[in-house]
């Protein structure tokens, strides 16, 4: 179960994620440089899998994965998702990533929807979606908020979508209360997620400028009066 939203601000885009996980699950290391192939990046590191499931980079290209549990589990052993995210993150564009997606051994991850955010030659924003559902890659078109579920997933995103609605989602202000929000209550339901077994455990927000990417991060709930770890990246 996650969430993610964006939105374009003069030019600079801002994605923001929550990340819901078992709360038996490791704690994520936060967001610090690091080199892929020769690509400076900044991503978080879950240490269960040595992957991650959000990343920005040096040209301005950010990836975020969520689980689509409504697909079909390949046969046999499966690598890491995160580990996908972690060598996709070193593409410069959206068209190098889609490329070197499609030419990945995809029957050897879990089903996922994989969202990529950048600039095109003419320094305008773009957005892709890119969905493995255990036997096919397909393009599809999303508005922002998007979110998966593996509990109720019709309820879930019929209540988050409903809250976006409601509210108004125009700003980085708008869509960091959208985050942290309990509305209808503080359970599976919500944005900021909580059940007994799994809860929303981390918060992350990057900003792309033409010059400058910034990954704000909290490794607790967005509800959470933790302060954010803040990594800048120049492009």
């Amino acid at each position: 179960m996650c969430t993610v939203s964006w939105l374009v601000d003069n030019n600079d885009y801002h994605v923001f994620f929550n990340r819901d996980e078992q709360r038996s699950r490791s704690l994520a290391i936060a967001p610090k440089p690091l080199t892929i192939n020769n690509t400076s990046t900044l991503m978080p590191i879950d240490p269960d899998g040595n992957g991650t499931w959000i990343s920005t980079n040096e040209f301005g290209l950010s990836l975020c994965l969520l689980n689509y549990y409504q697909g079909i589990k390949p046969q046999g052993a499966l690598i890491s998702r995160g580990l996908l995210v972690k060598t996709l993150s070193a593409k410069k564009t959206l068209q190098e990533a889609h490329q070197a997606l499609s030419q990945s051994t995809l029957n050897d991850y879990a089903s996922f929807s994989l969202l990529a955010f950048g600039f095109d030659a003419s320094g305008q924003f773009v957005q892709q979606t890119w969905q493995w559902n255990g036997e096919q890659l397909t393009k599809i078109e999303l508005n922002s908020p998007f979110t998966s579920s593996s509990v109720e997933f019709e309820h879930v995103s019929t209540s988050r979508l409903a809250l976006a609605n409601r509210m108004p989602m125009r700003s980085v202000a708008d869509l960091a209360i959208y985050h942290q929000s309990h509305q209808p209550d503080k359970s599976h339901l919500s944005a900021c997620m909580h059940r007994t077994d799994a809860k929303s455990v981390s918060f992350s927000h990057i900003h792309v400028s033409q010059q400058q990417s910034f990954f704000h991060y909290k490794n607790a709930s967005p509800c959470s009066s933790q302060p954010f770890e803040t990594s800048e990246l120049a492009r």
